[in-house]
């Protein structure tokens, strides 16, 4: 740097008659160093925040977005339930980076709805939320072991609070195993996002649901009782005639 500096003082004799000259090589100086101190606290930065490990992250994600950004969206048909291996890439904390696991809650032409899944650690999720277990949990990860689903090899935890909406050029391949839609987890699933996503569209959700079942409760007693009082209408109708049929016999046999 102390060479381009002493070059641009120099250059104010030589282009004195130009200043026009030696304004422009004065602005392409500073720019050059400005670019450089930039570079040096970008190395800085990397060196004090990244392990080797991120680092190599870091690059295999940037990698796969150069590679992948322009390419043609994949041909493949993606449904509910199933979970593929992603490139989520580069993000801030809390919010899942890197090659994941996600289960695909929602489907949208080209976009996926997916919930990431990591690897359990008994230690650091003390708290997580499993419908046996652990039901009363309010944590926002749900527990899926190893022993319960087949395409795990081990206890993993779904995070239900971060749902990601990634291009399916985000796919790197597809897991073993598949989540129905039709199960009690998947249900399950889905209603705690619900729950937690919109809270207020859950409550008032629920409080009509249970208001609706009510009020088919109350249609359902209404039926027995109109069942009923039809019954016994048809039997007085029924002792009606035959007290007529009585009374003009009667008459008759005055």
């Amino acid at each position: 740097m102390t060479d381009e500096v002493s070059l641009v003082r120099q250059s104010r004799v030589w282009l004195a008659p130009y200043p026009f000259l030696y304004i422009k090589l004065r602005r392409q100086t500073i720019e050059r160093m400005s670019e450089g101190t930039k570079q040096n606290q970008r190395n800085i930065i990397i060196a004090n925040n990244f392990t080797s490990n991120e680092l190599d992250r870091f690059s295999t994600s940037d990698f796969r977005w150069a590679d992948n950004r322009t390419k043609q969206f994949q041909h493949r048909q993606v449904k509910k339930g199933e979970i593929y291996q992603f490139e989520f890439g580069k993000n801030y904390k809390p919010e899942m980076s890197y090659e994941h696991r996600g289960l695909v809650i929602g489907v949208k032409q080209k976009l996926l709805y997916v919930l990431p899944i990591f690897s359990y650690v008994a230690a650091k999720h003390t708290d997580v939320y499993h419908p046996t277990d652990n039901p009363n949990s309010k944590s926002d990860m749900f527990l899926l072991k190893s022993s319960e689903f087949s395409f795990i090899n081990h206890d993993s935890v779904l995070k239900l609070n971060d749902i990601r909406t990634v291009s399916i050029n985000r796919i790197l391949y597809q897991q073993n195993g598949r989540l129905s839609p039709d199960s009690d987890t998947y249900k399950q699933i889905e209603q705690l996002i619900l729950q937690k996503y919109f809270p207020s569209f859950y409550y008032d959700y629920n409080h009509f649901q249970q208001k609706a079942f009510l009020l088919e409760k109350q249609q359902k007693e209404n039926d027995a009782a109109l069942k009923e009082l039809t019954s016994k209408n048809d039997e007085l109708k029924e002792q009606i005639a035959a007290l007529q049929e009585q009374l003009a016999q009667n008459n008759d046999n005055q």
